[in-house]
């Protein structure tokens, strides 16, 4: 009986242990399959994230070509069985431009080739040039805001500033190589003219490398800066580099002495002589580049060559291009128009006489601009107006307000339709950019957007108003920014 019993209890023991190591055997086949699980889930993600980067590889090297050249030529077009090679794998790119040198690039990376790939991820970023113009007022050399004229925005000029009397900046003035002098004038943080027009959100500051003189009743709502060029010895009593007369309402600081109104005087404080950079150039005037491929190939967008060549090239001028030119109607113009004229000056000018714009309209020329006895410009739709003369008269010459040998030039009160007083996005802006000289002759006129010049010479009342839709323009710098990215999914 006690040996059956021990019998059992043996055979009990035995399919314990065999079923215990069966359930061992299990959890250590499910422990190892989920081991080998999240390594291939590691492996799949690790895969992933290198794809992304391979893509993105795609990315840069299109935007590096796009910014050397816009019309390069692309070695890995998607859809194509050729791809280009990056570190960890292939990739393939396209890329389209829009208006406005708004360029949308493709790409797709593959791993580990595209041929045998097993991971695919596409992404999608649109590109634009970099801010260019972010004054509303710039001169290469000094600048005179005469008598009555309101500025809606920022001035700068690499040498002195005059501001007349009775004009109002409502914005910032710097004078990167002078002083600044004020005639009755008042620099403002915010302002409303008779039209309702409104600004709002200024700094009303001036800043000089010299002396701000200011009238009695002379007003800058924003500090004042009177540097000094290194090594000056500033001197509290000295009327070299100081602030002078009216009122500041913020702080005044000056290499010199503060004779302004102030509750904040710094006098004999020397600063650095290195202006405020409102513009990302820090007050570099922005080179113009021609290069036809902005204009080429681009949806919606008429690019006219004067004379035709293919691609349009600025070398290639011709003797009557002034006159091709000036034979075309001026009605609703819009599109692209490149003219390459020989020998260009006085006699060669275009005339934009009874321009009217019928949508975004660029004009390039080596030859001089005047806008005849054109008056109100009108538009039929919101619009982006770019006058580009690269016409450069002899430093002898004299651009004023009468006329002479200007690069840009209207005689008559020059009106831009900037449609509602305070909607910047409708009416028209434009930018009016010259290395040479620019001038307009009668009072009353009026723009959104902005004037860029060499020099320039404005009547009085002349009231230009800062619209941010000419801070970009093609042609100006070869640099890209981003500002949209996403992957498509599929």
């Amino acid at each position: 009986m006690l040996n059956r019993l021990k019998r059992d209890e043996d055979g009990f023991a035995l399919v314990t242990a065999v079923a215990l190591m069966a359930i061992l055997t299990i959890l250590l086949v499910v422990v190892l399959e989920a081991g080998n699980n999240a390594f291939s889930v590691a492996e799949r993600n690790s895969r992933f994230t290198r794809t992304l980067g391979i893509a993105e590889a795609g990315l840069d090297a299109a935007v590096t070509q796009l910014g050397e050249f816009r019309l390069a030529a692309n070695p890995c077009v998607i859809g194509t069985a050729t791809a280009c090679r990056a570190a960890g794998g292939e990739y393939q790119v396209s890329w389209s431009t829009a208006v406005h040198g708004i360029v949308t690039v493709d790409a797709i990376g593959y791993y580990p080739t595209k041929a045998t790939a097993q991971v695919t991820r596409h992404i999608q970023a649109v590109y634009e040039p970099v801010p260019s113009f972010n004054y509303a007022v710039f001169s290469n050399t000094s600048v005179d805001i005469k008598n009555g004229e309101v500025v809606y925005g920022n001035i700068f000029a690499n040498q002195g500033v005059t501001v007349g009397a009775g004009a109002v900046v409502c914005g910032s003035v710097t004078s990167a190589g002078g002083g600044v002098i004020s005639k009755d004038a008042n620099i403002v943080k915010t302002y409303t003219d008779g039209t309702g027009k409104v600004c709002t959100g200024q700094t009303g500051n001036v800043w000089a490398n010299g002396t701000i003189d200011l009238p009695p009743t002379g007003v800058i709502q924003g500090n004042a800066t009177a540097s000094a060029p290194a090594g000056t010895v500033c001197n509290a009593l000295s009327s070299s580099y100081a602030v002078l007369g009216g009122t500041v309402q913020g702080q005044a600081t000056a290499c010199g002495k503060i004779t302004s109104t102030t509750t904040d005087p710094h006098p004999g404080t020397w600063t650095a002589p290195s202006p405020p950079k409102t513009d990302p150039s820090g007050g570099m005037y922005p080179p113009y580049t021609f290069d036809p491929a902005n204009y080429t190939n681009v949806p919606g967008l008429t690019f006219t060559c004067i004379p035709s060549h293919d691609p349009c090239d600025s070398s290639q001028t011709s003797t009557t291009a002034y006159q091709t030119f000036n034979t075309l109607s001026k009605a609703n113009m819009k599109g692209v128009y490149a003219v390459w004229q020989t020998n260009p000056g006085q006699t060669t000018k275009l005339d934009l006489t009874g321009l009217s714009v019928g949508g975004d309209l660029t004009i390039v020329t080596n030859a001089p601009i005047d806008f005849g006895n054109t008056a109100t410009i009108s538009t039929s739709a919101a619009a982006t107006v770019v006058l580009v003369s690269l016409y450069v008269p002899g430093a002898s010459t004299t651009c004023t307000t009468n006329g002479g040998d200007c690069s840009i030039f209207a005689k008559n009160s020059i009106i831009f339709d900037t449609g509602l007083p305070n909607d910047p996005n409708d009416g028209i802006a434009a930018l009016m950019y010259t290395p040479g000289k620019m001038a307009f002759k009668n009072s009353g006129n009026a723009a959104d957007g902005a004037l860029y010049a060499g020099s320039m010479d404005i009547k009085n009342g002349f009231r230009i108003t800062y619209n941010s839709r000419i801070e970009k323009i093609t042609g100006f710098g070869s640099a890209l920014q981003q500002i949209l990215w996403k992957e498509i999914s599929g």
